[in-house]
């Protein structure tokens, strides 16, 4: 009898040394092709972790869209577990979490949100559909309206206007007379050479090679946030040990502290660069100014309400100023 019970003590020891000591497996895809803008900062992380973290956790990165797949699709397949972890932004995974469309209207900074408990009400809704929102990866930068040549506006009037859109400001667009159409941003410069639309929204960054050229107009001032967020598999974060997890999450908010400090004054410059070299600017000023963003705004909240009345009312004073 003692033989067994020593035996099994044994076995038991074992099994627990080689679980304390098994690498943490996952995989991690961007909404964004490699090596973009927009998919460097997880990528910056991955290659971080798996050097702090090397025999703990290994993160295989599998590239990003289009790649890959829709970029419309990244998240979906994350909640369903062909990937754990990836980066994206609320407009193109409404398919799987409507509500996400609150994340480009934070004006109040990631900090703020996760003190007066906004950010929980966003992890609460993810956590429904197998999402974790782990940090937001860029804040501090603003959408703006680019324009073709031949489409200049003097007003904040799009009547006759036909621009590519992703959800986060289709309905502001259409508040503002503005017909649209759906795409990735792969297919900007297609659609803006050949005239299929007329303009599009970007934030101030990011832009891709040879968008210059068919871009004619900047129109000031920009609207909502740039809202790129780490997100993980609920099940597979759970899932990771502490050590494996905390690694993560320290480098995230690292990025994402830094994101709130730099951000801002990395968009200003680009913005001037922008004016200076690229793009004629078209200001709005004053009471324009003012019913532009409040057009904006207003938009946003709306559509957020017909989604989840009860979230829009709780989680604007928590994410606005």
């Amino acid at each position: 009898m003692f033989k067994k019970l020593l035996a099994g003590a044994a076995a038991a020891l074992i099994a627990s040394t080689a679980t304390a000591s098994a690498e943490d497996k996952i995989t991690a895809a961007s909404c964004w092709s490699e090596g973009s803008f927009f998919s460097k900062r997880l990528e910056a992380l991955i290659n971080t972790v798996n050097e702090k973290g090397a025999g703990k956790i290994k993160i295989d990165y599998v590239g990003g869209a289009p790649a890959i797949g829709s970029p419309f699709t990244v998240v979906q397949k994350t909640a369903q577990g062909v990937y754990d972890l990836v980066v994206c932004t609320g407009a193109y995974y409404a398919n799987v979490v409507p509500e996400a469309d609150a994340y480009k209207l934070m004006e109040k900074t990631p900090a703020e949100t996760r003190s007066n408990g906004g950010w929980d009400m966003m992890v609460d809704v993810h956590r429904k559909k197998n999402l974790m929102p782990v940090a937001r990866i860029h804040h501090g930068v603003q959408f703006h309206l680019f324009l073709a040549d031949g489409h200049k506006i003097d007003a904040p009037d799009l009547s006759g206007k036909h621009l590519r859109v992703v959800p986060i400001y289709t309905n502001f667009f259409k508040s503002l007379g503005a017909t649209t159409q759906n795409s990735s941003g792969a297919q900007i410069f297609t659609l803006m050479e050949n005239g299929t639309v007329n303009g599009y929204g970007w934030p101030v960054i990011g832009h891709q090679p040879g968008w210059e050229t068919v871009t004619k107009y900047r129109v000031d001032p920009g609207f909502y946030d740039v809202d790129l967020q780490i997100i993980a598999n609920a099940r597979v974060w759970d899932g990771l040990s502490d050590e494996s997890r905390a690694l993560i999450e320290s480098e995230a908010m690292a990025i994402e502290a830094s994101a709130t400090e730099g951000d801002p004054q990395m968009a200003a410059k680009v913005a001037a660069k922008q004016a200076a070299e690229n793009f004629e600017i078209i200001t709005f000023e004053g009471a324009e100014a003012d019913a532009y963003i409040g057009k904006a705004r207003d938009a946003g909240w709306n559509g957020l309400s017909e989604i989840d009345a009860d979230l829009a009312e709780k989680l604007r004073p928590l994410f606005s100023n």
